[in-house]
């Protein structure tokens, strides 16, 4: 990528995430980019009267790097890190010292990132800041500690496998992306965790923990100047990888749909249906995610009338859709009686069939017909608007996700995230339904109970 290109965007970024702070009556910068020579990003902003400050490190090592033989070791990884177990020291004696300087910490890993995150007060932000760099990049892993995550995580793996929702996401994943690493659970499928050594977790991470597949970002209460003192006295020592990172292949299409039915101990059925969907950079990505919202979620979701009407098929409708960097996924789930699972299937099909003529918007229709019309669209941007201000309102959040942004964008970006969803129009709702859910091959999980006649 151009150099000018990336720094644009930082630029952008700053900008927008700036906005909220500017009222300071002086005119000194309160946020800054900057990439220590190692290759770490790292963003920065104040944001005084809290008394807090959150730093999130986003790294570029998540389920896509793992294999069969390594499934589920970002995961695992992630754990061992989190609980103190790569710091130098007794992990537990490691925790408590956290917790007595007020310290909060936690971690997420996903197919495509591991984030880090720290919440503290403001007066220890530079303690942990050490912290965070001592606990990622020490080098240590404790293998007591590994047989213990190794056990939590196999516990773990059981009591989801019973919980439809995630089991039902889970397995729509593994069909959807057969073959491609975003296939993999970010889980792990249990053998490959009991038979993780320390050695062999070391050799999985050594290419990939490096600062330059890293992003840090700090928001709170302190000065710039004195926080990138104290970035680059802690950080800038590490070095950098030897080793350039793979990009993940974008995966491919769905060339037939693909049906399962499985049965557990359940009062009610479950009805996963899954579709590919944009990737993190597509340009379809926000109108994208727009049309889930419309269709599965907020106060009036579309597929609630289509499958709730005078039929009754379904008793919950929800629409969810996450963008990876290649590729993404989408998925309505419907809570309903078994007896009405190829009911529902039919009409959620007839329904998208005819998505190209719905009128997702008053501007859909002419002037005479407007009136009394719900406006879908109107209110779908209102309740993303409402969501990106309560977003906003914690800088834990800021922080998480401006290091995730800075790892994952690569497309250009024109005017603040509120501007970009106010010019997406009916129009582009009914392109994205077009490429991407409108007579497109897809997915489909039932979840019944278990013994009941069909």
């Amino acid at each position: 990528m151009h150099i000018m290109r990336w720094m644009a965007r930082i630029v952008w970024l700053l900008a927008a995430l700036a906005a909220p702070v500017r009222a300071e009556a002086d005119a000194r910068p309160v946020s800054t980019y900057f990439v220590l020579d190692n290759g770490l990003q790292v963003l920065m902003q104040e944001r005084h009267g809290l008394g807090l400050t959150a730093m999130t490190l986003a790294i570029d090592l998540g389920t896509k790097d793992e294999t069969d033989d390594t499934s589920g070791y970002a995961h695992l990884l992630e754990h061992m890190l989190l609980f103190g177990a790569g710091a130098a020291g007794d992990s537990d004696a490691r925790l408590a010292e956290l917790r007595g300087h007020g310290v909060e910490t936690n971690a997420h890993t996903d197919h495509d990132l591991m984030t880090f995150e720290v919440s503290c007060p403001a007066a220890e932000g530079g303690w942990a800041l050490e912290q965070m760099r001592q606990t990622v990049f020490s080098g240590r892993l404790d293998p007591g500690r590994l047989e213990d995550e190794k056990r939590t995580i196999g516990e773990e793996i059981l009591q989801l496998r019973d919980d439809p929702d995630h089991l039902g996401r889970m397995l729509l994943m593994e069909q959807l992306f057969a073959g491609h690493p975003y296939g993999r659970p970010v889980f792990g499928d249990g053998s490959s965790i009991r038979a993780a050594t320390v050695a062999g977790l070391q050799a999985f991470c050594a290419p990939r923990l490096v600062p330059d597949r890293c992003a840090l970002a700090i928001f709170g209460d302190f000065t710039l100047a004195e926080m990138e003192k104290d970035v680059r006295r802690a950080w800038g020592t590490l070095s950098r990888g030897t080793v350039p990172a793979s990009d993940v292949p974008a995966a491919g299409r769905l060339e037939k749909n693909i049906e399962r039915r499985i049965e557990l101990d359940l009062q009610e059925s479950h009805l996963f249906i899954g579709w590919l969907a944009p990737a993190f950079n597509d340009e379809l990505r926000l109108s994208f995610s727009l049309l889930t919202h419309l269709l599965g979620r907020g106060l009036n979701p579309i597929m609630n009338s289509v499958l709730r009407g005078n039929r009754q098929l379904v008793d919950r409708v929800s629409m969810g859709y996450v963008a990876m960097r290649s590729g993404g996924m989408a998925v309505l789930h419907l809570t309903l009686a078994e007896k009405n699972l190829r009911s529902a299937k039919s009409e959620v099909a007839a329904f998208l069939s005819n998505i190209g003529s719905f009128h997702f918007s008053r501007e859909d229709v002419p002037l005479q017909y407007r009136q009394g019309m719900l406006d879908y669209l109107e209110s779908a941007k209102n309740q993303m608007e409402y969501n990106d201000g309560n977003f906003r309102e914690s800088i834990l959040n800021l922080s998480a996700g401006s290091a995730r942004f800075l790892l994952q964008n690569r497309s250009a970006i024109d005017g603040s995230y509120i501007e970009s969803v106010d010019k997406v129009n009916s129009g582009d709702l009914r392109r994205a339904a077009g490429k991407f859910l409108s007579g497109k091959k897809w997915a489909v999980l039932a979840i019944t109970s278990a013994g009941k006649k069909r």
